[in-house]
């Protein structure tokens, strides 16, 4: 519907410039010779604030912009909650809700994002709160179904008062054209909790993982807080914060930053040595503990769990037909079960691309680099790439493949899922070497558990290639990490990940591996 004023700075600029964008509706906008005259004026309405509102609305219909007579309640509204004007936008709301005419949808939608946002601070009034109810009814006796942004809005506005039961309702209605949003999830959890329904929380907590909804600030600080609310003795309230972190362990979440401050001051005051450090990637060593996190291996059952999904998936599955023949992938099967088992499967082409487009020399180089690599340690390789590679250099190509297990799909065939079960079916034992970060793999393991594993396979297995520290005597590459980069447990002390808000020069390149830079060390003295 319209784009979201949370954004908008306060440098004239800036509100022209993103303003333009929020009032463009259902996605159209015509540039108007001066669109920033009804946006510069409301601007001066929230520093001075308004005593008539009709002429306020007369007075911006009266200039150039894109605000008119159907859109400009809703616009002025949600203008005002993101500037936080609560003040002018709840005199505003009075002054609409009280006119007697029938309001719009978008008007509706701003006026409940108004009253959550008044909620989060202060308790509604029970005009504010039947308004809200009101609305509820009647939004269900006239639409058969809501759109997504009335659903999320009324969700929202009725976690805020308390009415779990009616917004589980709108919930389900969301999951009948998408899935509910990472605030929506959230946001009713944090319902939850607030009214001490811990069981239905922990519920609601797994489906949003189900559909890949890691939990906001709002859930966390919830469940934190319904802990200290109800529990008093040290003791109990660690035993149930561990409960917090085995969630964010056993789901490898990254915590917001607030929820880590938070979690620094809980422990801060129980007397525990609770510090932010960072972790080293070449051992995973914490920087204030000097503990280091262990390397979670996946179990025999684990893994075989990952290899028969990975096989069904990726080679039974309808994904890698799309894009290859049965004959290649009967052919591709039979080689796997005659040459396996490997110790290096090879993303050829993805390595031999590591120098950029151009000369094919310098593509065979780098290959051939790699491989001498690993032929130097006794390895068995299997080297998996397109058939287009072998017009190469020629003579180059021919020393590769004496000295490698290979094969070659069509110059049209997708070669990843090949090179990804070629590894997996081989055993736990396998190594990969492919910069690619493989996304689009776990995208297709369903359930998070499966996606979980494949995430904690490939840390552990998979050699990244950096061009940038290619020669012809040194191979360019980074072994898998000697440790799991999720919270962990080990000697009574957590260790758990956070979000920072500023990337500063620290940032490396994106290898698939989680900052290591921001970590919560909580150490029992």
């Amino acid at each position: 519907m319209f784009y979201s004023l949370t954004r908008i700075m306060s440098p004239r600029s800036s509100i022209a410039r993103v303003a333009t964008r929020v009032f463009s509706q259902n996605g159209l906008y015509t540039r108007e010779k001066h669109p920033d005259e009804q946006i510069d004026y409301l601007k001066s309405i929230m520093e001075n604030n308004a005593d008539d509102w009709s002429v306020v609305k007369k007075d911006v219909l009266s200039k150039q912009g894109n605000v008119n007579q159907k859109n400009i309640d809703a616009i002025m509204l949600k203008y005002m909650v993101g500037f936080k004007n609560h003040k002018a936008a709840l005199s505003f709301a009075d002054y609409v809700t009280s006119s007697g005419e029938e309001l719009s949808l978008g008007t509706i939608n701003a006026l409940l994002h108004l009253y959550y946002e008044i909620g989060k601070s202060e308790k509604l009034s029970k005009e504010q709160t039947k308004f809200i109810l009101d609305v509820d009814k009647s939004l269900h006796d006239k639409y058969k179904f809501l759109e997504y942004s009335t659903c999320e809005r009324l969700l929202h506005a009725l976690c805020i008062i308390n009415e779990w039961e009616k917004a589980l309702k709108v919930l389900d209605e969301l999951h009948l054209s998408c899935i509910p949003s990472h605030s929506a999830y959230s946001t009713l959890i944090a319902t939850f909790f607030r009214l001490n329904k811990k069981k239905k929380a922990l519920e609601l907590i797994q489906e949003s993982v189900k559909h890949k909804r890691p939990l906001l600030e709002n859930a966390y600080e919830a469940w934190l807080d319904y802990i200290l609310r109800k529990y008093k003795d040290k003791k109990v309230i660690a035993k149930h914060l561990d409960e917090v972190f085995s969630f964010i362990a056993q789901n490898c979440a990254i915590i917001p930053l607030n929820t880590a401050n938070k979690l620094k001051v809980i422990y801060s005051s129980m007397g525990w040595d609770a510090q932010f450090g960072r972790i080293r990637k070449v051992d995973g060593q914490c920087s204030c503990c000097a503990d280091k996190l262990d390397c979670l291996t996946l179990t025999d059952e684990e893994f075989t769990l990952l290899q028969q999904n990975v096989k069904e998936k990726l080679i039974v599955g309808s994904d890698l037909f799309l894009k290859t023949s049965p004959g290649e992938l009967k052919r591709f099967s039979d080689f796997v079960e005659k040459t396996a088992p490997y110790d290096i499967v090879l993303d050829g082409l993805n390595i031999a691309y590591t120098v950029g487009p151009g000369n094919n020399m310098n593509k065979v180089k780098i290959l051939n680099t790699v491989v001498d690599h690993f032929l130097r340690q006794k390895k068995k390789i299997l080297l998996l790439g397109r058939q287009h590679m072998m017009n190469w250099n020629k003579r180059m190509m021919q020393q590769i493949m004496n000295n490698t297990s290979f094969f070659f799909t069509d110059n049209l065939s997708q070669d990843d899922p090949y090179f990804i079960t070629a590894a997996i079916l081989s055993g736990p034992q396998t190594d990969i070497v492919s910069k690619d970060l493989l996304r689009g793999h776990k995208f297709l393991l369903k359930d998070e558990n499966l996606r979980q594993l494949f995430r904690r396979w490939q840390w552990q297995h998979q050699w990244m290639v950096y061009p940038s520290k290619f020669s012809n005597q040194k191979a360019p590459l980074q072994p898998p990490l000697k440790f799991t980069p999720c919270a962990q447990k080990k000697n009574n002390t957590w260790h758990l990940p956070f979000e920072r808000e500023i990337l500063t020069a620290t940032s490396q390149i994106n290898d698939g591996t989680p900052d290591l830079y921001s970590w919560l060390c909580l150490r029992h003295k």
